[in-house]
């Protein structure tokens, strides 16, 4: 038990860390989870967290189960945020808004109206880096008084992290580095002037040129830099200089014992003989649509020798993706689970026979591993993954021993669905390796490495 100055029980004095976040429960989804696992992990390595989030934040999907995950004790500081975008945009939107805020391509329209196209163009050419930079003046005086007192006190800050996107909490920690000096680490959770949404916003050139130039500005004022997957590392490191590369580290997402317990691993789904189940963890965007796999579904079940797949989908579904599926599967052939909570999702994917992750088909997706891949694997299911070819999951998941396919290619999703039923072998060694306590070791050691001054000898 963590006591007023950072201490737990008997094992001495623990280094403090301010994090800023946007993300943070209530909200739902995958940008939530990977700083919320760090902090209930750190203090095991070392590091006593301080959280500083939004109070009143528009956040697109809510998940009140995540905050069972905010462990006892964290200081959480909240301070409000005023997000008039979000309000304006939803008049736009309608109740139905886009999964990912202002993307055209995800609300399932073909011509936005003249109104949203202009708010649009608003939101991605005047507020910049997105629109919570409204945020940044309110949360910097925050964390400046935060310091400060913690200074004052025998419990001062060792380092600052921010994590984005939104990038514009980089821009509150580029602030504080220039006033206080802090130890900073920057965790990019995904890439910021390549991001593919971005051209939704119809960005001018310059606009485009402020993106680089503040992507470059936080790049190299951080001490430490992480980001989830290589092609993420490799977009940074091509705006640096060789020398300012070595600050940066691969720390993928991962899976948390707490959700996905090992005890039972090897316990098989229940028995059912009449189909295999089948089921995606996650929103369909467009770029998400995979048409060959929905061809090769059909034909699989038109196969009176097999047994016949059942598609489960739970998460959002764009519109057109939906109206994809259903112009090749019969409604007795999917059921659409809508949104659910995290804990609900797990407790689904440990009833399926396999699962199924597709990513975006775009460049985008080439760079980004779903965090959603780990928790698949700690179940100890049978995996099928539909991504770009080649592309960073398309590596991962050949580690693993798995084969992707193509979103287009019947031929070889058809291939990938004779896998599940064929899979084997012992993935425990992989597992392990993704545990988020075991990835809160490498976050600790890249917070040891820019807290303490360096070594005379």
């Amino acid at each position: 038990m963590e006591d007023g100055h950072g201490n737990v029980g008997d094992a001495g004095p623990l280094k403090r860390v301010l994090i800023i976040a946007y993300y943070w429960p209530p909200a739902g989804g995958p940008g939530v989870q990977r700083w919320l696992k760090f902090s209930k992990y750190l203090p095991e390595f070392g590091w006593a967290p301080t959280v500083l989030v939004p109070d009143g934040a528009a956040y697109p999907v809510l998940d009140p189960s995540l905050e069972q995950d905010i462990p006892d004790g964290l200081k959480v500081v909240r301070v409000p945020i005023w997000e008039p975008y979000e309000a304006a945009m939803a008049l736009f939107q309608g109740k139905q808004g886009a999964e990912r805020l202002g993307s055209i391509s995800n609300t399932g329209s073909s011509k936005p109206s003249l109104g949203r196209t202009l708010m649009l163009w608003c939101r991605g050419n005047l507020l910049l880096p997105d629109p919570r930079i409204l945020w940044r003046r309110k949360a910097r005086r925050t964390a400046l008084a935060l310091w400060a007192e913690a200074a004052q006190s025998d419990a001062p800050f060792d380092a600052l992290v921010t994590t984005g996107p939104p990038h514009s909490i980089h821009l509150i920690g580029l602030d504080l580095k220039r006033k206080v000096g802090m130890p900073w680490l920057a965790d990019f959770r995904d890439l910021w002037r390549e991001m593919d949404y971005l051209r939704d916003f119809h960005p001018t050139a310059r606009t485009s040129r402020r993106h680089a130039h503040m992507e470059r500005a936080v790049f190299h004022a951080a001490d430490s830099v992480t980001y989830p997957s290589p092609g993420v590392g490799l977009s940074l490191a091509s705006g640096g200089s060789p020398g300012s590369r070595s600050k940066l580290a691969l720390i993928y997402n991962g899976w948390d014992p707490s959700d996905v317990p090992q005890t039972d691993l090897d316990a098989p789904p229940p028995l059912d003989d009449q189909a295999f189940h089948v089921g995606h963890f996650g929103s369909l965007f467009p770029t998400r649509d995979a048409p060959g796999l929905w061809t090769a579904i059909q034909e699989w079940n038109q196969q009176a020798d097999r047994k016949p797949i059942h598609l489960h989908v739970v998460g959002k579904i764009n519109p057109n993706v939906r109206t994809s599926i259903q112009s090749v599967l019969s409604d007795q052939e999917w059921t659409d689970h809508g949104y659910v909570s995290h804990s609900e999702a797990i407790a689904h994917m440990r009833s399926m026979d396999g699962l199924l992750l597709i990513q975006n088909d775009n460049d985008t997706g080439q760079r980004a591993i779903p965090g959603k891949a780990f928790e698949y694997l700690a179940t100890g299911r049978p995996m099928a993954i539909v991504a770009p070819v080649p592309s960073d999951l398309d590596e991962l998941a050949r580690e693993w021993g798995l084969s992707p396919t193509g979103h287009h290619d019947v031929k070889g999703a058809m291939a990938m669905l004779e896998g599940l039923f064929q899979q084997s072998g012992d993935r425990r060694e992989h597992i392990d390796r993704f545990s988020r306590r075991h990835l809160t070791a490498s976050i600790a050691r890249c917070l040891d490495g820019i807290s303490s001054p360096p070594d005379p000898s």
